[in-house]
Parts: structure tokens; C-alpha cells; sequence
């Protein structure tokens, strides 16, 4: 979401603004504090990662406690897509990881890689256990074929009727509420962590308006995802500027002041998963657009095309977006623009109908024929080029130019511009469009109407948090594990820059598995 144009105060937003932050000074462990509520592990964060720890930590024979500060549980994993990658081995999956980062030229752990292409290999009897008749099914692969290894991904979802995030999440549900019945509290944030020395061994929640202390007796697992719904750690940390999120409004980076005030190592900050949507009327988040048609361009503030506009995996959109001019002063494709003609406006819904904050649970229904988004303003509609361009605030000559271009381009059957492919040649098996070998990019009607969206970066989620190791242990900058502290998911991830799809989803259940095992491990200190 846009903070600087938008009101995050509105609705249920009000919530998670009046919420307190977490804080970067913990608070120090005396023999007179008056606990409230005590557990042997305790969780932060009710996603995906959350449930993952508090599911093997209760398997492990601890007490759990589960504390989420929204009104539900969910997070980030209920409103994804509920990808989750299992490759077909383990070597492969390696060497394509592997590849990710010397792509990207990201931070790497060795250590957390092995760990996790070694443990994934596991997770499709997990899932299938969590519940009776549970089906998974492969709906993906690679994002990035041209890296060794590809042939080896595949990304999963959790067969059922709902959208794919609700029912993975649904699954992870009956394990926790009502196959071990393991105790939730909702509509609590963490404020911050009680230390004795170097050692966490509480939290000092606010549960429904009331400062609380809560003991854990063997860890307290941070499973509270990143800071997309943050102001002052995206413009701290995010490159380029107008973000907006797609996920949940919870993620407000408590959990990266949390691990601060315990002495942790930051890493992967600057790192982030990062399609292009737009703003929706009356949402808090934003929406993923998803061109179902050849027929577009993207332009930028000057009405002129600026890249590929099909290669680039969904994730890594931002990175196309967020270069800053040194001469003008601006990031002159932030917003940019797509346009497109009647043949691809009546394709189909250009907005993501799958996942999302907005869709999965503001409840915003993208209408089938695009003609809602048109009415409310979303979608611009002109007759010809040089009034779309006057609506979009473009110079009429270079968005006419710019068509024209890539019609006599791509009739000639090359884009002398950016090399954009003219057919796909990608192996994919989720929409009719994208099928190896389809029809990728096509000529612009001669004759309008023509539409256009204005698109900024829309965070499905940052990366950045504590480092972990490979039981999920906080580390310090010196490479120490900070006692009765772990992390999971999305805060703190293993992945850099260049993101693979369905891992984030796949990390919370590995690196949820090897947190809540390694908690329940830990002695007692009372």
C-alpha cells in the first residue's frame, strides 16, 4: 500500500496502526515480575511459519503458546497464492538454488541451503499428515529456465475449493486448533522481549488493550513476518519509492525490532518479492495485475517503453521499476503505465483473482468483464492514443511513437527494443497464454479504444530480518546463536534478491519444522 497518498488509518487498518510497535529495547528480567501466562515455547506469528513450529514443537512433547496480534490467524501464507516448492531431488534442487543467488550476486548460506533442499524432500508426507485425505497437486515450475537444475522444480498447492493461500492455510489450522487443540491468543501483539543476560525468556505482550508478561520457559520462536506495512523500514531499507503491499497489513517489521533488541544480525534487508499492481478503490492493499492477453506495452512517465515486458519473473518486477534518474531527480518508472487495446481489455480480469489481501480478505471481487474497474477509475479508457495519453499525464507523441514501434516490431516478428519474445518459451502449465510455445507479444489494434493502469511495486513480502542458522537459532554479527531465540518464514529469510516462487512458503515449513524442534529441545530455566 501507498502510505504517502493513502490513509492507512481507515477501517481495520486502525487496528494494526494503534497497535503498539515492537520495540528495540528489551526489557531486563527480574525476580519480581509478575507473569501472566507461561509456556514452554512460545510463537509469534500465526502464518504459515507460526503454525509449522508450534505444530513439531507440540509433536516434541513442549507446551506451546500461540500469539498473533491480528483479529485472525493467517498472515501472509493464508492470502498467497499456497505455493509451496518440493522438487523431484535434492542435487538438482541444489544446484538451481545455488544459481539463484550467483545470479543475483545475493548473500548466500551455504549451510541453510543444504539443510533446507535436504529436509524439503520431506514436506509431501508432512502436508498429506496433517491431515486425513489430503491431495496435493503441481501447478508450476521454475521461474528461472534458463538456470541449470530448472528441470527439477515444481511447485504444489493443497488440493480444495477454496483459493490455494485459504486452503493450505485451513490445513495447518486443523492441525493446530483442532487435531492438538494447541492454545491461540489472538489480537496480541508482542512489544517486547524479557531477557536474564543474553538469554530471551519472555515476551511483554499488549492482548486486547492489556500489558501482559508471558514466560517461556524453553524459547520464544519470532514467526512474525516482514515490513511491507512499515513506512520507516521501506524507506530505511526498500529501493525505489510508492510501495504498496499485497499482503497482510499485520506485517509492520516487529519482528526485525524484536530481534534487534535481543542483539541479532540483520541480513537480506534489501531483498524482497515484488510484482506491479495497482490501487484499489476502498482496500487497504493493493492487487497484482496479470495481462491474460499479448497485446500490451508497459510505458514509463514519458510515454516510452523501458524493457521486456514478459521475461521477468513476477517476483522481481520491482527491480525493473526502481532505478532513480541522477539527471531528473525521480524514479521515472515508478508508476509506470500498461496499455493495451479492446482485444486484450476483453480477454478477461486483468487483476489477480487467486491471492492477495484484498481478495482473500477485503473481499475484492475484480470484476469478470473489467467493465468495474473501468467505472471506478482503476482501468483509463480513451478513443484514441493521444487522449489516453492526456488522461495517464504522458506526452501524446511519445506513447503514439512507442505503439507504433512495437506494432511494426512484432509484425516483423523481432522487438528491436528489448528483445521481449515474440512466443514463450517457458514451461508452464497455469494459464492457456503462457503455455510453451503461445503467443506472448502482439501488435496494438490500429483503431482504438485503448486502456491503460497506473502500476506501482506491490510487496507480496520483504525477506529481510534476524540471520539464522540452521536449526533457526538467532545469530549475533558475531556469528553466535542468541540463547532461547529463534526465527522462521518470511522474517529473516534465506532467500536474496532473485526469488524462486512457492520457497517462502516452503522455508516456513522447513525452517518452521527446525525451529519448533530445536525450542522444544531447550532445557528448562525455571
Amino acid at each position: 500500500m501507498n502510505f504517502n497518498r493513502r490513509n492507512l488509518l481507515k477501517g481495520g487498518a486502525a487496528a494494526v496502526a494503534s497497535l503498539p510497535f515492537a520495540s528495540a529495547i528489551a526489557k531486563p528480567y527480574s525476580k519480581d515480575i509478575r507473569w501472566d501466562k507461561e509456556t514452554d515455547v512460545l510463537v509469534v506469528g500465526y502464518g504459515g511459519a507460526g503454525a509449522c513450529a508450534a505444530i513439531t514443537a507440540h509433536d516434541a512433547g513442549a507446551k506451546v503458546l500461540i500469539v498473533e496480534k491480528m483479529k485472525e490467524g493467517g498472515g501472509n501464507t493464508a492470502v498467497s497464492s499456497g505455493g509451496f516448492m518440493i522438487p523431484k531431488n535434492e542435487a538438482d534442487a541444489l544446484t538451481y538454488l545455488n544459481a539463484t543467488y550467483d545470479f543475483a550476486d545475493s548473500e548466500k548460506d551455504p549451510e541453510l541451503l543444504k539443510v533446507f533442499c535436504k529436509e524439503i524432500m520431506g514436506v509431501k508426507s508432512f502436508m498429506e499428515g496433517l491431515k486425513p485425505d489430503t491431495k496435493l497437486w503441481v501447478y508450476g515450475h521454475a521461474g528461472f529456465q534458463n538456470l541449470k537444475g530448472w528441470e527439477a522444480i515444481d511447485k504444489w498447492r493443497v488440493r480444495g475449493k477454496k483459493r490455494g493461500g485459504d486452503c493450505l492455510f485451513d490445513l495447518y489450522r486443523y492441525a493446530v486448533e483442532e487435531n492438538r487443540r494447541i492454545p491461540i491468543m489472538l489480537n496480541t501483539a508482542v512489544k517486547q522481549l524479557i531477557k536474564n543476560g543474553d538469554e530471551v525468556v519472555g515476551v511483554v505482550a499488549v492482548a486486547d488493550g492489556k500489558e501482559i508478561n508471558i514466560k517461556a520457559k524453553r524459547a520464544v520462536i519470532l514467526a512474525c513476518g516482514g515490513y511491507e506495512f512499515d513506512q520507516e523500514s521501506l524507506t530505511t531499507f526498500a529501493q525505489g519509492h510508492k510501495f504498496h503491499a499485497l499482503g497482510n497489513p499485520g506485517n509492520t517489521g516487529d519482528g526485525v525490532r524484536l530481534a534487534q533488541s535481543a542483539g541479532a544480525r540483520l541480513w537480506h534487508m534489501t531483498a524482497y518479492s515484488c510484482p506491479l499492481g495497482c490501487e484499489l478503490p476502498g482496500c487497504k492493499a493493493a492487487m497484482q495485475i496479470q495481462m491474460m492477453s499479448p497485446s500490451f506495452i508497459w510505458v514509463d512517465q514519458d510515454g516510452k517503453r523501458f524493457c521486456d515486458e514478459f521475461s521477468a519473473d513476477g517476483h522481481t518486477r520491482a527491480y525493473m521499476v526502481n532505478r532513480f534518474d541522477p539527471i531528473t531527480h525521480r524514479y521515472p518508472y515508478i508508476p509506470c503505465y500498461v496499455v493495451f487495446d479492446d482485444v486484450a481489455f476483453k480477454r478477461g480480469p486483468i487483476g489477480s483473482i487467486t491471492s492477495g489481501y484484498s481478495v482473500n480478505r477485503e473481499g475484492y471481487k475484480w470484476s469478470f468483464d473489467n467493465s468495474k474497474e473501468v467505472a471506478s477509475g482503476v482501468i483509463k479508457k480513451a478513443d484514441s492514443l493521444k487522449e489516453l495519453a492526456k488522461i495517464i499525464g504522458v506526452p501524446a507523441e511519445n506513447l503514439e511513437a512507442s505503439v507504433k514501434k512495437w506494432n511494426e516490431d512484432v509484425k516483423a516478428g523481432k522487438d528491436t527494443q528489448f528483445a521481449r519474445p515474440i512466443h514463450n518459451p517457458h514451461k508452464s502449465v497455469v494459464h492457456i497464454e503462457r503455455k510453451s510455445g503461445s503467443i506472448v507479444s502482439a501488435p496494438l489494434a490500429e483503431n482504438g479504444p485503448y486502456y491503460a493502469i497506473v502500476l506501482y511495486p506491490t510487496m507480496l513480502n520483504t525477506q529481510g530480518g534476524p540471520k539464522k542458522d540452521v536449526n533457526g537459532h538467532v545469530m549475533t554479527p558475531e556469528n553466535k546463536p542468541v540463547p532461547r531465540l529463534y526465527a522462521a518464514g518470511e522474517l529473516g529469510s534465506m532467500w536474496g534478491n532473485i526469488y524462486q516462487g512457492a520457497t517462502n512458503n516452503a522455508e516456513c515449513i522447513v525452517f518452521g519444522r527446525l525451529a519448533g524442534r530445536a525450542a522444544a529441545a531447550e532445557k528448562s530455566w525455571s
